[in-house]
């Protein structure tokens, strides 16, 4: 009985164990990770569990690993975080980051992105509600349109007549 015991026991403190992430395998369907955990146990083709619609390929850091009744042959790997990017954060606000410094914050505030090099948006019409405030320049290719009318550089003036000085709203 006691034997049985501690086996179970023996398997059920082997059910999890933290560890160092030290490669990734990002070419297929799930990712594979190899992770160093207990000394000189380093495990090969670990998949690596994400979320739906969220996906990262971390470059290092610490791992939480489940074993599936213990059998350290079967390993899931449910955590990946490597602390040296991670932003601080207020109580309820969501961040998504990079390690160069692109991110996107929920804060208490406001949504925040900073794309430290490039920000583009894909979609076959955009609608902002809201004051929109542009620091810099802006580059057009196409027709720009104020409550209907063409101010672009298409636009036309009606009411245009020699010497007058003005003209009529744009066209």
């Amino acid at each position: 009985m006691r034997e049985a015991l501690r086996e179970i026991g023996s398997r059920v403190m082997m059910m999890f164990s933290r560890g160092v992430l030290r490669g990734v395998n990002d070419s297929g369907p799930r990712q594979q990770v190899q992770v160093e955990l207990l000394k000189d146990e380093l495990r090969d083709g670990l998949e690596h569990m994400q979320n739906y619609g969220f996906t990262s390929h971390p470059k290092g850091g610490d791992v939480a690993v489940a074993f599936l009744g213990g059998n350290r042959e079967q390993g899931i790997v449910l955590v990946v975080d490597d602390r040296r990017y991670r932003i601080p954060l207020l109580a309820g606000e969501v961040a998504i980051y990079d390690d160069l410094g692109n991110k996107i914050e929920l804060l208490r505030e406001m949504v925040k992105v900073t794309a430290v090099q490039h920000l583009e948006a894909v979609a076959p019409t955009i609608k902002l509600v809201g004051d929109l405030e542009v620091i810099g320049n802006i580059t057009s290719t196409g027709t720009i349109k104020n409550n209907g009318k063409d101010i672009g550089s298409t636009h036309k003036h009606n009411g245009v007549t020699a010497g007058s000085g003005t003209s009529g709203v744009p066209i």
